[in-house]
């Protein structure tokens, strides 16, 4: 199955990455980048294991182990679309 990831998706990556970055240095951006594109490309074998979404209709959300954020995606026949990726203190959608 393929990973398509949106633009929206890809904007907050970096911003997530940006802040990391700032905050903390470029070694733990990288290694929030590695987890987040672990835990997504870990959809490949079975999307449907992570919940559908309350907040976004006809999504699933797959919450990053040991991380605050949350990736929304639709999973189609012969992909997974990574929507959104979101902090979870924040209200979304807004």
């Amino acid at each position: 199955m393929e990973i398509v990831w949106t633009d929206e998706a890809l904007r907050d990556l970096e911003d997530i990455l940006a802040y990391h970055h700032l905050q903390a240095g470029p070694a733990t951006a990288n290694a929030v980048q590695g987890r987040i594109v672990a835990e997504v490309e870990g959809l490949r074998t079975f999307p449907e294991r992570i919940r559908a979404s309350d907040r976004v209709p006809g999504a699933r959300e797959l919450v990053v182990r040991r991380l605050p954020y949350v990736v929304f995606v639709k999973v189609l026949a012969n992909e997974v679309v990574v929507l959104n990726l979101v902090h979870t203190a924040r209200r979304f959608p807004a």
